[in-house]
């Protein structure tokens, strides 16, 4: 079990910074930071809380391919249809990019008479991708031959523009390396990889010795007169334990199922607050859409014909499992779902690549060799294979095709799905309107249309617009774990001395400083003011724990009469930390409620050790 950290929780009303005129050289109003319960609302003070309101902008990438496969170039604003929950809307921005060099306008170099030159261009100059290794949902073997073709294309197609983090998956996410653009670092965390065994192995020996105890069962005919020798009871005994242990092990591949879905869709919520495109290549043999069907089915093929001609008695254990086949119990479509929506919303792309979709049919034709027989020749394994492989594909392309991805589901070639999303991030169109609706936080579904015949469009199924503070939230846990900072406020964090306490803990004082030259300060009667916000996040860098989010409203306020001496100083608020000894990261964000601007900004520390 993950340990948390606990911070010192702020005031009701937390102190407003108000500036006099000083003679330091550092204008600086210092506060503590009491124990309290975390605040949740706006501090009770006089100084107004400010917000700013901001039209939304809903920008979608779009990559277009011709019926050939290859990308489509020349395509222009009055090409494209954008269809919000079904409905047409008005696009206002129109970027092309090619060779990851961005053109507003119509892709002819001229730009239109609405032209906004203050609207930025995105980020679309680097390729941010995790390689997301699931060992839990694959056979070492197949993970080491597309680890060996992985290193390949590292070798000879790598572009240090782009950066790659490597993750796996075993009882929880690992990150095994950090987002890098140095090809030798990669390299190194694969071939580590390579011996990792992962926790794939139990599931599939009892996956194997199921089927192999279905496959080796024995039929004999019902019993005549006085000879019997009780093969047939034993037989009926030996249906209804299997019947039992299908259940019981397709219940244990439908909770990892979904435990594999959580795991994944916090990982990639972790990743939202990136900046630029940025996708996850998953590496697996697949996870079953519907976990129970091709258990439940390799069941009945066995047993159902052999009790309707011997008149056995197993009319429960047949019904139970036919509706196992047919209940949505057991199906984890609307978890995938909610999974595509998540990544959609964050602006995360899929792609995926298995190899259990070839290898699982000759693995269960294995088991199940024979002909039909009422007698005990076998049972039909060609429905299982198909039940099973086509339940492994589909979440493997509904994962893709929902984020606007490419799936790969009967190819070791990671190096050719590689080469797509490269090109993919070379060749897109970006696409942004304004909706009617603010951040409501609901998932609104989108659809993008060329309007041109013969071309096929990747992208995002959707969004759930969040709110300034949410936004702020999901940075400052991409500067907690990935050293991912957007410090455009040129925040500092400077570490104080360290504290005993009792019971082996520490007081960790860290004075936060922002210059008020960066700050949007509203002029009043007799002041100038503003509103910031500080989040305050700890991880654990040994154990990973992580504390919960901590917030600080502040309000400003300077006197008129020292305003241009404020501006050539700073800020500061001394926050204190209590927590246990070890290594530390703390992840601030900070937001200027006034200029609706932010900045994240993280510091590694040893707490205990001076």
């Amino acid at each position: 079990m993950s340990r948390k950290h606990e911070l010192s929780k702020p005031t009701a009303a937390a102190s407003s910074w108000t500036v006099g005129l000083v003679a330091a050289l550092v204008l600086l109003v210092a506060a503590s930071l009491p124990a309290q319960e975390p605040a949740s609302e706006t501090p009770q003070s006089s100084v107004p809380f400010f917000e700013t309101v901001d039209v939304l902008v809903i920008n979608v990438d779009a990559v277009v391919q011709r019926s050939d496969g290859r990308p489509a170039i020349g395509l222009r604003r009055s090409d494209f249809e954008i269809l919000e929950d079904g409905v047409p809307v008005e696009l206002t921005n129109f970027l092309v990019v090619q060779g990851r060099q961005g053109i507003w306008g119509d892709g002819t170099g001229e730009l239109p008479e609405d032209f906004d030159p203050s609207q930025p261009l995105p980020e679309t100059r680097g390729l941010s991708l995790v390689i997301f290794i699931d060992n839990l949902n694959m056979a070492p073997q197949n993970r080491n031959l597309l680890l060996d073709n992985l290193s390949d294309f590292i070798r000879t197609s790598f572009d240090s523009r782009d950066r790659f983090m490597i993750v796996s998956l075993n009882d929880e996410v690992e990150v095994a390396q950090e987002f890098t653009n140095d090809p030798e670092l990669l390299l190194a965390t694969i071939d580590g990889m390579r011996k990792v065994t992962g926790s794939y192995g139990r599931f599939d020996v009892q996956h194997r010795m199921l089927l192999t105890q279905l496959s080796r069962a024995e039929l004999p005919p019902r019993p005549v007169g006085p000879l019997a020798d009780g093969s047939f009871d034993a037989a009926e005994m030996n249906a209804r334990k299997l019947a039992v242990e299908v259940r019981i092990l397709a219940e244990q591949r439908h909770r990892k199922v979904r435990a594999t879905i959580d795991i994944i869709g916090s990982f990639t919520d972790s990743l939202s607050g990136m900046r630029g495109r940025k996708g996850i290549l998953y590496v697996s043999d697949g996870i079953p859409m519907r976990a129970a069907d091709s258990l439940a089915r390799s069941w009945t093929n066995k047993f159902e014909d052999w009790a309707f001609v011997q008149r056995a008695d197993l009319q429960l254990e047949m019904s139970e499992l036919r509706l196992m086949e047919s209940s949505t119990e057991y199906d984890n479509s609307p978890g995938f779902k909610k999974l595509v929506d998540h990544a959609s919303s964050n602006r995360v792309v899929f792609y995926t690549i298995a190899m259990k979709s070839r290898t699982v049919g000759n693995r269960v034709s294995a088991e199940f060799v024979g002909s039909v027989s009422t007698s005990g020749g076998g049972a039909r394994s060609e429905d299982v294979v198909a039940l099973e492989s086509q339940s492994l594909d589909l979440s493997m392309m509904l994962l893709a095709s929902g984020t606007g991805g490419i799936a790969y589901t009967r190819s070791s070639n990671i190096g050719s799905l590689l080469e797509r999303v490269v090109q993919d991030f070379d060749m897109f169109y970006s696409l942004g309107y304004s909706p009617d609706h603010g951040a409501d936080g609901e998932f609104h579904e989108i659809e993008v249309r060329v309007k041109r015949p013969g071309f096929k469009v990747r992208t995002m199924s959707g969004y759930r617009e969040k709110d300034p503070i949410s936004k702020l939230q999901d940075l400052t846990m991409s500067a907690l774990h990935y050293d991912l900072v957007d410090n455009r406020l040129e925040v500092r964090l400077e570490p104080q001395v360290q504290v005993a306490r009792d019971g082996g803990r520490f007081l960790v004082p860290v004075m936060v400083k922002i210059p008020f030259k960066n700050l949007l300060l509203l002029p009043q009667e007799e002041h100038h003011m503003s509103q910031v916000s500080l989040f305050v996040i700890v991880r654990d860098t040994k154990t990973g724990g992580v504390s919960p989010f901590q917030r600080i409203d502040l309000p400003i306020k300077i006197p008129n009469n020292a305003l241009l001496q404020a501006l050539d100083q700073v800020a500061g608020y001394a926050l204190e930390l209590n927590m246990k000894k070890g290594p530390k990261r703390i992840a601030i964000g900070v937001r200027d409620h006034v200029a609706n601007s932010f900045a994240t900004v993280n510091l590694d520390i040893q707490v205990g050790g001076g």
